[in-house]
């Protein structure tokens, strides 16, 4: 007569008890498979055919060791084992069942948030950064269980991980601040690699990596420069590449006074129309031509273009600087000359 799980069996342990671990092996990968296979149609389904599906969620070692630890803790109590003995092996049963557990849930909320990921583009950037939170705080919570399923009391030990996580986020607090404030900048995406921003009174350069301390600019000059992510979410920025990718571009030029205004605006405008046409970094559209001011010096005019991104607009302005020179110099059209003042030496006096 064998007893398992409150129910009596006329026949022996020697058979009852491996014919009941062949039964747990089956009905676990059953479970595993049809979870497995519900969750593959599931994820299939909510992509719909756009874009890539996210990949399953493998379940089937962490729930087949759910399901068969469970069924054998069942069991320990009615195998009548020696007394430590059998506190050891329930105690084994009972880590192996925490840790199983612990193993699903942490690939069912990893597969979640890759999931939300997917469809919440704002969130793409961060979702390593939520993985591994989500991993780490499940396995403390597997760990706290199993322990306290040994019998170690988990209250002083909570109390004694609190007073030093007090205590070491006191001592980290700059570097914890850049930590989420890395974490603000990947969510909340003002900024992104590849773009070229300019941080008020300081830096500016393109964002070459979004760390979880510092971001990294690479400017013109082909130098990094290391920015914290605290002072970069606190910052006053410009992106370049937000909305668009194109930058107005103003070319001044500054003429003679006594210049014709109306031939000035002619010859500008048909360069500036050319320009558009021909010169590859300059956008389509309308340029536009203004007499921006009139001073001591001559008249100043204003040719603004709008240039692909931050990178064409240096070649842009030289070629759009080329042209009007040139236009200039067929027309007769003279440059402004700023007069110079010439200081005559003072006459030294003949020593007596």
């Amino acid at each position: 007569m064998t007893r398992l799980a409150g129910i009596d069996i006329d026949a022996p342990p020697a058979v009852v008890v491996p014919i009941f671990l062949l039964a747990l092996l089956a009905i676990s990968a059953l479970i595993a498979r049809l979870l497995g296979t519900a969750a593959a149609r599931w994820l299939g389904r909510r992509s719909g055919g756009h874009g890539e599906a996210t990949p399953s969620p493998r379940l089937g070692i962490s729930v087949g060791a759910a399901v068969l630890t469970g069924g054998m803790l069942l069991v320990a109590p009615e195998l009548a084992l020696p007394g430590r003995l059998g506190r050891w092996l329930y105690a084994a049963l009972d880590i192996m069942f925490v840790v199983a557990c612990a193993l699903g849930l942490s690939r069912i909320a990893v597969t979640a948030i890759t999931e939300y990921a997917a469809r919440n583009p704002a969130v793409r950037p961060a979702v390593g950064v939520l993985r591994g939170i989500v991993r780490i705080g499940v396995a403390v919570l597997a760990a706290i269980m199993a322990l306290e399923s040994v019998g170690v009391p988990v209250a002083p030990l909570l109390t004694t991980l609190g007073i030093g996580s007090l205590a070491v986020a006191l001592a980290l607090q700059d570097t914890l601040a850049n930590f989420f404030a890395g974490l603000h900048l990947l969510a909340d995406r003002p900024l992104r690699p590849g773009d070229y921003i300019k941080i008020q009174d300081s830096a500016e350069g393109f964002v070459e990596t979004i760390g979880w301390r510092s971001s990294r600019l690479r400017t013109s000059a082909n130098n990094i420069v290391v920015v914290p992510n605290q002072k970069l979410s606190q910052a006053i920025l410009t992106n370049f590449h937000l909305p668009v990718t194109n930058v107005t571009m103003t070319v001044a030029m500054t003429l003679a006074a006594d210049s014709d205004p109306e031939a000035v605006e002619k010859c500008f405008t048909d360069e500036m129309t050319r320009a558009v046409a021909e010169v590859e970094e300059v956008r389509g559209g309308k340029p536009v031509v203004r007499l921006a001011d009139v001073t001591d010096v001559g008249q100043v005019w204003h040719c603004i273009v709008v240039a692909k991104d931050v990178d064409a607009q240096a070649p842009a302005g030289h070629e759009v600087r080329k042209r009007l020179l040139e236009r200039l110099r067929r027309e007769k059209i003279a440059l402004a000359v700023r007069e110079r003042v010439f200081l005559q030496p003072e006459k030294t006096m003949p020593r007596a």
